[in-house]
């Protein structure tokens, strides 16, 4: 039996996510399935892990919800599960925060200048427009 895990996310830009996921090394697919233990989920925007287990992501109203099944890969209890999910999570939730920022600046006419990340695992972006 499959033990599909659902994290709720604050993606809500289809192409913002697929971008980070992308920047992130990871091979992107849409409207796919992603594999589990011992079984299939059908999600919107599919990426594929080293072990050839799935992470995929669902539409859930505004917001896309992460899904994934670690149980097979990693034979570990709930803990170690909920581990790796907050993992992923939070290198995503970091690209797609900076995508989201760099794109809003380009809408307002700034570019950016550089990008430096900080020991504590920030990341400082310094954009400027010219007026």
């Amino acid at each position: 039996m499959s033990h599909y895990s659902r994290v709720r996310t604050q993606f809500r830009h289809r192409e913002a996510l697929i971008q980070c996921l992308e920047q992130l090394g990871y091979t992107v697919e849409t409207d796919t399935m992603i594999k589990g233990y011992r079984g299939q989920h059908a999600v919107d925007i599919a990426v594929k892990t080293a072990k050839g287990y799935g992470v995929g992501f669902v539409r859930n109203g505004e917001t896309y919800d992460m899904v994934a099944d670690w149980w097979g890969v990693y034979g570990a209890g709930e803990k170690q599960l909920a581990n790796e999910l907050q993992e992923h999570a939070g290198r995503i939730q970091k690209e797609y925060a900076k995508a989201m920022v760099l794109e809003q600046a380009a809408k307002e006419g700034f570019s950016l200048v550089s990008q430096t990340d900080e020991a504590d695992g920030t990341v400082r972006l310094v954009v400027r427009r010219w007026t």
